[in-house]
């Protein structure tokens, strides 16, 4: 009886995790800004997306993306065209669309493939691959600036428009101005995929005819505003659009940095008996390079993944590193476009900015934290000062595997060209200059680390894995829709390296180009929440417009002006700088603890790969509230 008891309950808080986004306990947010949903005729497929001022040179990877979404029959797209600007292209006989099936076209195959990841179902350019059919008729050319694309039945009638840029029509099939772009901030349009919002509740496209359907649509601050590039999740075989949550038997142990964070690191590494993934922003701590190229010598398989244009560049301290890993046998590689790559060809995301990994398909790791001394200072006698932050390690299989499968999808040098492996002559990307020593450990003096032991819970938890640029951003779901029912009686603790008063150009501001995390914290306290924010002051610039020291007076002023239980500080606590990177949310007395690399900025959640867990183990909650009112109480 007491084994269906338990299969009872882990049911039904599966079932209660799913039913709530997954991860919040209340109603869903309160406010979901859609344009009207017109779908349309039963069985045609629509131009969901277009890939049309490529940054490969020449543009070979030029693509449009058909879906069929309607419950009809499938279509066969013989004799089916499309216009581009003037020019018409024909489908083949024996391309056939599924209802809720969807295809890429691309301009040449090969190309595609390259930056995608993924072969298309037929190309109109150039026979780039015999194996993919071609187009007849015209070769299309997607004209950047602006233009119109158009799908035909085969009797000639309009069934879909893309109304774009600088484009003005009329077009059949479309309604008002043209779609555009997000091109704010440092966010280029080109590289850029054209793509089509999604409904939440179904996951297909949006279609009215109408600006309002394309992601790129400024007026909608919780749908629009977003950006997609070639090779990211979330259009074929994976649907990147939702985090994954698991209800799990887990041990989970959180290591705080820098008194603790090093002994909890080293002990997973040395733990490896047969392969270790990591995917990290840097890599500069001689030790732990050393228990890895140790694993790599014992037989492990080790494969490394650092982002290959830091702010700054690759240290030598970084190439030393790397060299003694790659000499034991470890694979690594930059995310950065490689040597024999075609020109242009652009990394997937700004940054690999992700510090997780995944040892023995068991243990999962994701943290604040890049590998350097000054975040996991090696343990000494006098207290640890450095970077303030923190690592969830959680042992257990089902969290390892969505990791891993996470780290599969970004290591594919058998699908992607920007995957450069080190070469130990490489100017950039190999070894450090003849004769290099490495530099003296960073010292930061502090009176007291109170927080060397690292903390571990074990039972049944839930688990949900997010991660940027793909859903980063959805306001019903994560850390937004945790965000959300957040209410009087409830706490929210941010502690952030940096978070933006305001997001898009620099000399904007909250009201045009608001800041959607900072507003749904802002909206907590507006409910009743208390909210406390803590803000980094050692990397801190205050001459910047969005400085820390103005996103703490911005919030500090407005809950002044309207009475709001929230309080924002800038400090550094442990002498190295608060690098943190977490979000505690106590609602309805549930405690949640999100741990991972994920900014405040706009780069981070649309551009950037990031990677956060998302725990509810009290124990968790209890160590880094701690730490918070710790640190708070040392902040200015």
């Amino acid at each position: 009886m007491r084994r269906f008891l338990w299969l009872a309950l882990w049911l039904a808080l599966c079932l209660t995790f799913c039913m709530v986004a997954l991860l919040a306990q209340g109603p869903p947010p309160r406010r979901v800004y859609l344009p009207v949903i017109h779908r349309p005729p039963s069985g045609r497929p629509l131009l969901a997306a277009a890939h049309i001022d490529s940054a490969l040179s020449g543009e070979a990877d030029e693509a449009i993306l058909l879906w069929h979404r309607g419950d009809g029959a499938a279509v066969d797209l013989a004799d089916w065209t499309l216009e581009a600007n003037g020019r018409r292209a024909t489908f083949p006989p024996g391309l056939v669309l599924a209802p809720g099936a969807r295809l890429w076209c691309a301009a040449q195959a090969a190309a595609f493939r390259l930056t995608f990841g993924v072969t298309p179902a037929c190309e109109w350019a150039a026979d780039s691959d015999p194996a993919v059919p071609n187009l007849a008729g015209s070769v299309l050319r997607l004209t950047n600036s602006g233009g119109v694309i158009t799908l035909r039945d085969p009797a000639g009638q309009v069934l879909d428009t893309l109304l774009y840029g600088d484009e003005i029509g009329p077009a059949p099939g479309w309604q008002g101005a043209p779609a555009a772009l997000y091109t704010r901030g440092v966010i280029a349009a080109q590289g850029q995929v054209w793509q089509r919002k999604r409904d939440p509740r179904t996951g297909l496209p949006l279609d009215s005819d109408q600006a309002t359907d394309w992601a790129g649509d400024l007026a909608d601050v919780a749908w629009g505003r977003r950006v997609r590039f070639p090779g990211w999740d979330g259009w074929d075989d994976y649907d990147g659009g939702l985090p994954v949550a698991l209800a799990v038997d887990a041990t989970i142990t959180v290591a705080v940095a820098p008194e603790g964070l090093y002994a909890s690191i080293a002990d997973a590494i040395h733990q490896a008996a047969h392969t270790l993934d990591l995917s990290l922003y840097t890599l500069e701590h001689p030790q732990l390079a050393q228990a890895i190229a140790a694993a790599a010598g014992r037989g492990v398989r080790v494969r490394l993944l650092l982002e290959g244009a830091p702010p700054g560049g690759i240290s030598d301290l970084q190439r030393w590193c790397v060299r003694l890993i790659a000499q034991a046998g470890g694979d690594v590689r930059y995310l950065a476009r490689q040597d024999d790559a075609p020109a242009g060809l652009q990394p997937r995301y700004r940054y690999t900015h992700a510090k997780s990994g995944v040892v023995d398909g068991r243990l999962a790791l994701v943290g604040t934290e890049n590998f350097s001394q000054s975040a996991m200072p090696v343990p000494e006698a006098a207290p640890s000062g450095g970077r303030r932050g923190a690592y969830l390690l959680v042992d257990a299989p089902a969290v390892a595997a969505t990791l891993a499968a996470r780290f599969a999808r970004d290591w594919a040098p058998d699908r992607f060209g920007d995957l450069q492996p080190y070469v130990a002559g490489h100017a950039r990307y190999g070894d450090p200059p003849a004769g290099y020593t490495l530099p003296p450990l960073p010292v930061y003096a502090v009176p007291g680390a109170p927080f060397a032991a690292a903390v571990t819970a074990t039972g049944l938890t839930r688990v949900v894995l997010l991660h940027a640029p793909e859903h980063a951003l959805r306001p019903d779901v994560g850390l937004f829709a945790l965000l959300a029912q957040a209410d009087a009686g409830d706490t929210l603790y941010l502690a952030q390296l940096y978070e933006h008063k305001f997001w898009g150009d620099g000399d904007s501001n909250p009201v045009a180009d608001p800041n959607p995390r900072l507003e749904a914290l802002i909206a907590a306290a507006r409910r009743g929440a208390t909210v406390r924010v803590l803000l980094d002051d050692y990397f801190d610039d205050p001459s910047e417009r969005r400085s820390n020291a103005a996103t703490a007076a911005y919030l500090n002023a407005l809950a002044a002006a309207e009475g709001l239980d929230l309080q924002a500080r800038v400090g550094n606590p442990t002498g190295g700088g608060l690098h943190a990177k977490w979000l505690l949310a106590e609602i309805d007395g549930i405690t949640w603890s999100a741990v991972g690399s994920l900014n405040g900025g706009e780069v981070s959640h649309k551009l950037n790969r990031e990677v956060v867990l998302l725990v509810d183990a009290p124990a968790v909650y209890a160590r880094l509230a701690e730490v918070f009112v710790w640190d708070w109480g040392r902040s200015n």
